[in-house]
């Protein structure tokens, strides 16, 4: 048995909430064996089935899903689930996010569908709906959307109004692109409710007056269904509502929160797959005599993928033990009985709120790695990266929509830094790299590392991180004396210090993953030295130069940081990838 401690608290303390995939224990390699078996035999071989709309399949997989237990990995083992640790839940999700449209429908499913039924449904809810959601016996849909309504969603027009005469609610409106419509067998409703605002309910297919529109003809994920929900005088008993009138805008902010790191994992599950896609085709297409495997130029984009998925995961690894905490208050407050409706929401809203920036930026960064990744997966096979008869094609239909649904990346880019000022503003956040207070306490990530190449990266790396940093701070405090609160509102400058924030998380990330390796296994520990030289790089290019930008448009002055050579080790990594691939 591998030690699952987290060590990283003996050196960096402000880092101690950390999780990375390399340290894990048997039984972590026993549920991602499982859930990659599930994924390899029973799932993508049936893609063209599901693609073509064969519900009879797509449910027949989700009760297998639940009998595994990969529904309800992290779910109390009193509604049906394992139970089983962050870690568990993060292995697992990357794994379904391979499986394209059925990682779309499941991820659905498993998270803004069973998320607020879990955390702000009753006792009785919670007892009838997450049993038979967790066994996939059920599917589960969130409806939020509305035509008018898109990244504006909170300001909907579906209404619900009290019939108190026979102890019910009637519901009306129509809600849009609801993934899961057509085979679901309850829907997550946000609703408004009159004199009192959003508010959110549980309602049952079987309800007269429910009824699904036809299904969207979309670009891609074609095996995740996609469906108006239409809500035509729906009668439901006023067991139905969550949580508390008027609430359900902190119901649906927070579990969206929770939604957009999650879908980081479900984007990492495709960038794995199209790394794994492309190397293996580059392995066998021939060109002038050669396999385009040994090609310099193939070769570096392999090392790109690679590098970026590296820094990509070991954030939305590091963000979900950050979240951790949070995520156990909010049930511990869930469950309780002796707290008030409201009082409970507000609780419960609160603690999954923990981490805005953190999951937002993941939500971006993972997303556009993905179409970064896949895009070149298309251009190594070529020609035939743009035929149907190639996964490749089809994963670059469905990466598209990563980058829109659970919030545009333009939007989430907002929130990051809406939450960094915020967190500035009360001069402390677990979640925020812009306290100087905390950083200048912790020591180097390399001081237990013995003398070498991989020390003086790391030592390098950190040096640029803690300059990035500084002036990080420097320019943000700039942009408010100068715009105030209209800063949130001067969008170009914020999707600078996003970007900026975005990367200097992630660069972070990364460093403390390598700084770990050796208590793991895995391309942390065998290619440390590279894959902190490219993060290194990557961060500079594409995080410290919006930050330049931002810099010079506030008037101040920052200097350009240096990076290494990346051309050698883009090549050991591809080298390393290439290797492993059969």
């Amino acid at each position: 048995m591998r030690r699952t401690v987290d060590v990283i608290q003996e050196f960096h303390p402000g880092l101690k909430r950390a999780l990375t995939p390399e340290i894990r224990s048997d039984e972590h390699d026993l549920i991602e064996e499982t859930a990659r078996a599930f994924v390899e035999r029973d799932v993508l071989p049936r893609m063209e089935a599901l693609e073509s709309g064969d519900i009879g399949l797509l449910k027949a997989l989700y009760r297998q899903a639940g009998e595994l237990g990969l529904i309800g990995v992290d779910l109390p083992e009193a509604y049906g689930g394992l139970e089983l640790d962050p870690l568990s839940s993060l292995l697992v999700s990357e794994a379904l996010g391979e499986t394209a449209g059925f990682g779309v429908s499941i991820n659905i499913h498993s998270g803004v569908a069973l998320h607020p039924i879990l955390y702000f449904g009753d006792e009785a809810q919670r007892s009838s709906y997450l049993p038979r959601l967790a066994a996939g016996e059920v599917i589960a849909a969130y409806a939020l959307t509305e035509p008018d309504a898109g990244s504006d969603a909170l300001h909907g027009k579906t209404s619900a109004r009290p019939d108190e005469g026979r102890g019910c609610y009637v519901l009306s409106g129509q809600k849009q692109w609801i993934s899961n419509a057509r085979v679901a067998g309850v829907y997550v409703v946000f609703a408004q409710l009159a004199h009192r605002g959003m508010t959110a309910f549980v309602v049952d297919r079987d309800r007269p007056g429910v009824s699904v529109g036809k299904e969207e003809h979309k670009v891609g994920i074609h095996a995740s269904p996609t469906a108006s929900l239409i809500l035509d005088d729906v009668e439901v008993p006023e067991s139905a509502l969550l949580g508390a009138p008027g609430h359900g805008h902190r119901i649906a902010l927070s579990v969206l929160n929770l939604a957009r790191h999650k879908m980081a994992l479900y984007a990492l599950g495709q960038t794995r797959r199209a790394i794994r896609i492309a190397a293996a085709y580059a392995k066998e297409r021939r060109q002038f005599g050669v396999t385009i495997a040994s090609l310099g130029m193939i070769r570096e984009k392999l090392g790109y993928m690679a590098a970026r998925y590296f820094v990509a995961r070991s954030a939305a690894y590091r963000t979900a033990g950050e979240l951790a905490p949070g995520k156990k208050q909010a049930l511990g407050l869930a469950l309780r009985a002796d707290l008030e409706p409201e009082m409970k929401v507000r609780g419960v809203a609160s603690a999954l709120s923990s981490c805005i920036a953190a999951c937002s930026l993941n939500k971006v960064l993972a997303t556009e790695v993905q179409a970064f990744a896949i895009d070149e997966a298309v251009q190594i096979h070529g020609g035939y990266g743009y035929m149907e008869d190639y996964e490749i094609a089809r994963m670059y239909r469905d990466a598209r929509i990563t980058r829109i649904f659970e919030g545009t990346n333009e939007i989430n880019r907002l929130a990051v830094v809406r939450d960094v000022l915020s967190s500035r503003a009360r001069e402390a956040s677990a979640c925020s790299l812009s306290d100087p207070s905390s950083q200048a306490a912790s020591p180097s990530l390399a001081a237990h590392l013995p003398a070498g190449r991989l020390r003086a990266t790391l030592e390098g790396a950190e040096q640029v991180l803690r300059s990035m940093k500084t002036g990080f701070d420097a320019v943000v405090e700039a942009a408010v004396a100068r715009e105030g609160e209209r800063l949130v509102d001067h969008q170009p400058l914020v999707r600078r210090l996003a970007d900026a924030h975005m990367w200097m998380y992630a660069f972070e990330s990364a460093l403390v993953r390598v700084a770990l390796a050796a208590d793991g296994r895995g391309p942390a520990r065998d290619l440390g030295a590279e894959l902190a030289a490219v993060a290194w790089a990557d961060a500079v290019r594409l995080g410290f130069t919006p930050l330049l930008e931002a810099a010079r448009h506030v008037g101040v002055e920052l200097h350009d940081l240096a990076y290494p050579d990346e051309i050698g080790q883009l090549q050991a990594i591809a080298e390393y990838v290439l290797d492993r691939v059969r």
